[in-house]
């Protein structure tokens, strides 16, 4: 599975990318985010249910994701207040990985 995340925002305006596709995981990570990704229905959520408003409280997180799975692709837009409950795990698991391969240096494009 390809995945393509990008969260920014929040107080202290972080700015987290994340582009790998799940071979290049430990195959435990990579059977973790599968089940995170068929747990939160992702390629059942409508892209129009999870737009963030275009107003909304401060400091809150922005993501863009895009997963694609063979003939399967999505991409959503949404953010803190917006996202589906289910999808919010999901969200927690990309952002963490993000944070992780910036301390170790493995994603340059995460700067």
């Amino acid at each position: 599975m390809r995945i393509d995340f990008e969260c920014t925002g929040g107080f202290a305006n972080l700015r987290l990318k994340l582009n790998v596709h799940t071979d290049e995981l430990p195959q435990e990570l990579a059977d973790e985010i599968k089940a995170l990704v068929k747990a939160s229905g992702y390629f059942e959520i409508h892209p129009g249910d999870a737009a963030p408003a275009a107003h909304g409280p401060p400091d809150v997180f922005h993501y863009r994701i895009s997963l694609s799975e063979g003939s399967r692709k999505q991409a959503l837009s949404c953010n803190d207040v917006s996202a589906p409950n289910s999808l919010l795990p999901l969200l927690a698991k990309f952002r963490e990985l993000a944070i992780d391969r910036r301390r170790q240096g493995k994603d340059p494009k995460n700067r």
